[in-house]
């Protein structure tokens, strides 16, 4: 499954979270968030109804199989009498029912709702407005009562709370008015702390709104869920012992986690962070058929400046991405190269003087090392790639799978290296190739007589390969696909109907499975053939631009 669709099942979730006032009421999640949290997200506005249960509904359909398979994974844990296996068991009995009667209110939880994610310091907090705080804690003592066991509580300036400790940490979850709480710390923990986390203690100065509200409008991101990771301010906090969490963090925490850092250090991992300053991230795009999330790594000017110079775009970024694979990425051998050792040189010319960096230092003259040599052609003539697939079928008679599909390898003297590889492979030598970008069918002892047809042609800034019967048709206008008119160094695209073939894929490799680990592949079949049913196509891609790196991915649904 790829990194894409299995984030669809938590997306329903979290677009369950998406819905809030404008301005939140002193009770609402973003009212706990401290004005200096280090990261955050949260949502502004409600999502669209229409949206939400557009998700709720795709995810409705996947609880089932997955609830399955983890019924199947608590089967095979021991010892199966355990407070633990039948305190989970009696979790999914609660979901299962409830999800399947579309009731999770039963559960204290609702679909729209608000809630925040951000950081006390290092420490983690999600703060979830409920639908029913007593429906929540009524689920809780079913769980006891099926587990056979109660969960730890303890009360704290009023506020009860269960409390689990995990070795030398501890997860904190209390029901605060009509919030559920969660954090995760170490256990050696003061009460005061604990009070932070909880939001028993309130933070001196919260964060306003409108920073949300600003970051949405610099990115173009709804009010439906955004937020960001301030790396400067993750250094500040590891490096300023005169904080008192920090301080408090460094004596719960094992070994020197939190060691005191020197003053020198304290100065270049600040020189460090400030060159990469903030992660942002949000939806630009979220309805019912479309969602967009974007993503972008802050960089100083000029750092910025010479990554973006360091690549160019990717071939055929500027064309509609075709097939249920298509897969391009800049590969400018001597911009890289003059690139990293500019970084190189920068850091052995001057050497961090820290200790902790010691490690860096090396990588760095490592590199300078392994870099400063001659590249020879084609290698150094390289500047992109482009692979697509227009065809994947696995046949349960067949060894191999069938399939076709098309390669672009961009050059700046593409008849340079293929007068090169004439003279490493005896079937090339005759073959007539001109910059014209016809086909041209590849001799048929030059692989293997399993593979499919192959041709090729040629232009002046690219070679292009085929591969399957027909194929070849459509290699001249692979070739002139255009570039990105902006720096996409990268783009991943496939389509919804590449997971039909992976589900074929896992029934064959199911006939040569024990019978026990038989239903796993077939609950995996029915999620491929889910999503399948869902996706029309997802696309992803890198851009280099003058404020640092920018990554989008959209999902496309039928």
């Amino acid at each position: 499954m790829s990194a894409t669709a299995r984030r669809l099942v938590p997306l329903a979730l979290l677009l369950a979270l998406a819905a809030c006032t404008k301005k939140p009421d002193p009770d609402s999640p973003l009212a706990f968030v401290p004005a200096d949290t280090p990261y955050v997200m949260a949502n502004l506005e409600p999502v669209a109804q229409p949206v939400l249960d557009q998700w709720t509904s795709m995810s409705r359909e996947v609880w089932p199989i997955s609830l399955d398979m983890y019924r199947r994974m608590l089967d095979k844990a021991e010892p199966q009498d355990s407070v633990q296996i039948k305190a989970a068991r009696a979790v999914l009995e609660e979901v299962s029912a409830n999800l399947a009667a579309n009731t999770p209110e039963k559960l204290g939880f609702k679909g729209s709702t608000h809630a925040a994610v951000y950081g006390i310091g290092l420490l983690p907090v999600l703060r979830l407005q409920l639908a029913d705080p007593d429906a929540l804690r009524a689920t809780i003592a079913r769980v006891e009562a099926k587990s056979g066991a109660k969960l730890p509580v303890a009360t704290l300036g009023g506020q009860d709370y269960w409390s689990l400790t995990v070795e030398k940490a501890q997860l904190l979850f209390a029901v605060s008015g009509r919030q559920l709480v969660l954090s995760v710390a170490p256990a050696a923990i003061s009460d005061e702390l604990r009070k932070q986390l909880l939001g028993i203690t309130r933070p001196a100065k919260t964060l306003d709104p409108e920073v949300l509200v600003a970051l949405n409008k610099r990115h173009g991101y709804t009010p439906q869920g955004s937020g960001y990771v301030d790396i400067a301010r993750l250094m500040d906090f590891y490096t300023n012992e005169a904080d008192p969490v920090r301080r408090e963090l460094a004596q719960a925490l094992p070994g020197d986690a939190l060691q005191k850092v020197d003053p020198v250090c304290k100065t270049e991992l600040g020189q460090i962070a400030s060159r990469f300053p903030r992660i942002s991230l949000g939806y630009t795009e979220l309805d019912t058929k479309r969602m967009t999330l974007h993503a972008q790594l802050d960089m100083d000017a000029a750092l910025a400046k010479d990554f973006t110079a360091a690549w160019t775009a990717a071939p055929g970024t500027g064309a509609k991405a075709e097939g249920l694979l298509d897969f391009s990425l800049s590969l400018p051998v001597l911009k890289q190269k003059a690139f990293w050792l500019k970084q190189a040189k920068a850091v052995t010319d001057q050497p961090y003087a820290c200790p902790d960096l010691a490690d860096l230092n090396d990588a760095f003259a490592n590199l300078k090392k392994s870099l400063d040599t001659t590249i020879p052609p084609p290698a150094s003539d390289l500047t992109g790639l482009r692979v697509s697939l227009s065809k994947l079928e696995f046949k349960n008679d067949k060894e191999a799978p069938d399939y076709a599909g098309k390669l672009l390898v961009a050059l700046t003297n593409p008849a340079g290296a293929v007068a090169m590889g004439q003279l490493a492979l005896a079937p090339l030598k005759d073959l007539k190739l001109m910059p014209d970008g016809k086909p041209v069918a590849l001799p048929a002892d030059l692989a293997p007589a399993q593979l499919p047809p192959m041709f090729a042609a040629m232009n002046n800034s690219a070679l292009a390969l085929s591969a399957g019967a027909g194929e070849e048709a459509g290699l001249g206008a692979y070739l002139e696909a255009p570039a990105a008119n902006k720096v996409v160094f990268l783009r991943t695209y496939f389509s919804g109907s590449l997971y039909a073939q992976f589900g074929s894929m896992m029934e064959k490799f199911a006939l040569f499975l024990p019978e026990e680990q038989r239903a796993d592949m077939d609950s995996q079949k029915k999620l491929f053939d889910l999503y399948q049913k869902w996706i029309d196509h997802a696309e992803f891609s890198l851009t280099a631009t003058d404020q640092g790196l920018v990554f989008v991915e959209v999902i496309q649904t039928r």
